[in-house]
């Protein structure tokens, strides 16, 4: 792997935990009772899913050495929202599975459109 294609893939990952560690943080311990339901939904059913996408769109640039980046997202995903919502609901498997799902589509996508 070349050195800008670690540093890429570093830089990703440090923002993917960011986006997946930090906003679940602030939403489950800064949000008040109304305004935290708001933002879980806004976080969960908009913030992560167009990050997915950005995530399968740079991955998709060069998929032989950046395959593992929204696998990466999902599981972060998963770790942050267990770890800070405190509780270990089943539910947050799926979503995992979506924003994996919505990323390696993505990064299909991008392949295909690179090689023609």
């Amino acid at each position: 792997m070349t050195d800008e294609l670690k540093r890429t893939s570093l830089k990703w990952v440090g923002i993917t935990i960011a986006v997946m560690f930090i906003l679940p943080f602030a939403v489950a311990k800064l949000a008040s009772e109304c305004a935290g339901m708001a933002l879980c939904m806004m976080l969960f059913l908009v913030i992560n899913p167009i990050y997915s996408i950005i995530l399968g769109v740079i991955a998709g640039r060069n998929i032989k050495k950046l395959w593992n980046l929204p696998l990466i997202s999902a599981v972060a995903f998963l770790v942050g929202t267990w770890l800070f919502f405190d509780i270990h609901e089943p539910w947050f498997i799926a979503y995992a599975a979506t924003y994996l799902c919505i990323g390696v589509i993505a990064m299909l996508i991008t392949n295909y459109i690179k090689r023609k």
